[in-house]
């Protein structure tokens, strides 16, 4: 009777250990993918919102609203490190409030990919706000989508449960495989935020332009995407 008790006992606490290492794993994982996140999060300069490097490394997205001068003109950015990068701003759009500048080289960090679909409400997505504060990470939930009034051209913006303060405009969240899904927008504590996903074919264009510089496809003021 008592070898049995202790067999119970052993099997429990084996399962409690490899539980534990699971959520050990789990929350390792996850620290690991809230410092790729922060490393590719940007400050504009000045400091007033964030953005995010994506793609190839030479185009960070931001919101819309943050871009004070016109597709063309210089934007700076500085990373995580202090490292100031300078770049051109290739696409302002003002009704989806995202906006895309690209660097005049590959910034020094992991690139984020940018998702082709909406996530599914009811998902646990990533944020980390602005780089230059020691904000604490944050597992927010995706509570639904639909229309923003600040967004009236957006049928399905991201209403999520993250906790944002001023100057976190532009910043990045991003789902479980730390793909973009959408930026800052604003709202109460700047919960919602203007989804990303129709910007990744536009992304491909931009990636393709500067692969091929003596090709330019008329995104960037000129085109439909710029406007």
């Amino acid at each position: 009777m008592r070898a049995r008790r202790f067999s119970r006992l052993a099997g429990v606490l084996t399962l409690l250990t490899v539980a534990a290492c699971g959520s050990a794993k789990k929350q390792e994982d996850t620290s690991s993918d809230f410092r790729a996140l922060k490393d590719a999060t940007v400050t504009l300069f000045p400091g007033h919102c964030a953005g995010v490097v994506v793609a190839d490394g030479r185009h960070a997205l931001t919101a819309a609203h943050c871009i004070d001068v016109p597709p063309g003109e210089r934007q700076p950015v500085v990373l995580r490190t202090g490292q100031m990068l300078s770049g051109v701003v290739k696409v302002v759009d003002a009704v989806r409030d995202v906006a895309v500048i690209r660097f005049d080289e590959a910034a020094p960090v992991h690139p984020l990919a940018v998702a082709t679909t909406l996530p599914m409400p009811g998902r646990g997505l990533l944020f980390a706000g602005r780089n230059d504060r020691p904000n604490e990470p944050q597992t927010v939930e995706l509570k639904r989508l639909g229309r923003c009034p600040s967004l009236p051209g957006v049928p399905q913006a991201l209403f999520t449960s993250l906790r944002g303060e001023k100057g976190d405009s532009g910043a990045p969240v991003v789902d479980q495989e730390l793909r973009v899904v959408g930026l800052v927008h604003g709202g109460a504590a700047c919960s919602v935020a203007a989804p990303t996903a129709e910007f990744a074919s536009v992304l491909d264009i931009l990636v393709a332009e500067v692969a091929r510089p003596g090709a330019e496809q008329g995104v960037g003021g000129s085109g439909a995407a710029g406007k």
